[in-house]
């Protein structure tokens, strides 16, 4: 198969996001010896961007924003036994906190310059949703992109100044031009958009389809498995 770039627009407190992550490796894995070349790029996506640095408690943001506590428990249950079942160590009884994702952004994002995303990401997930870690927080966000393999002092450095800051604020103003309005959103080529956390079959089955130019992918162009600003699918 031919080399393929793929951006992946995300944010890291979206739990479809990071099941989508996995599920879309797999897919790539069932290709087997036929999997094209892959360039990943991870863009930023913020959910919530009216969200500031002050932590507040996710599910107390959720009943908020969603308009009860029983669809914040109903998304918040359906996406953790979905995680859970596929390996993911989900668990929003640690205190997970609602705050602006646009630090752990701009660490993703020195994570590409240096070619570490995938396990940078990887790190900032598991903080959020398997240790309840506030993604605002400098310690936090330095312990995970350390764990990734990026300089510790170079993300403090960073994230203590403007570095990056411009580049971040520019894909996500990318994000909305492009119309993507939910994540994770699979932009391949720049040309087709593969929307919702799919099955590992469906993802191998766009790649198929788009390396054979056979016109539009197999998944849909919107998932149900996916977050946008009112709330996650279930």
């Amino acid at each position: 198969m031919v080399g393929m770039r793929i951006d992946i627009y995300s944010d890291v407190v979206c739990p479809w996001c990071w099941i989508g992550k996995h599920r879309f490796q797999q897919g790539v894995q069932l290709l087997g010896a036929n999997a094209p070349e892959l360039d990943i790029h991870w863009q930023p996506f913020q959910l919530d961007p009216d969200a500031d640095a002050t932590p507040v408690p996710l599910r107390e943001a959720y009943v908020r924003k969603f308009g009860g506590v029983e669809r914040t428990e109903q998304i918040l249950g359906q996406t953790q036994t979905t995680a859970r079942a596929e390996g993911l160590p989900m668990d929003f009884s640690q205190g997970q906190v609602r705050v602006t994702t646009l630090p752990a952004h701009r660490v993703l994002w020195l994570a590409g310059q240096h070619g570490v995303q995938d396990a940078v990401g990887e790190a900032l997930f598991r903080a959020h949703f398997e240790h309840g870690q506030n993604l605002a927080d400098t310690a936090v966000l330095v312990k995970a992109g350390v764990a990734g393999g990026l300089d510790g002092a170079e993300i403090a450095q960073m994230l203590g100044s403007d570095r990056g800051l411009a580049e971040v604020e520019a894909r996500l103003a990318q994000a909305h031009a492009l119309g993507i309005s939910s994540v994770p959103t699979f932009v391949i080529d720049g040309k087709w958009a593969i929307s919702g956390a799919q099955p590992p079959e469906a993802f191998a089955n766009a790649l198929r389809q788009i390396a054979a130019e056979q016109g539009a992918p197999a998944a849909s162009a919107d998932g149900d498995e996916a977050c946008g600003p009112d709330g996650c699918k279930v």
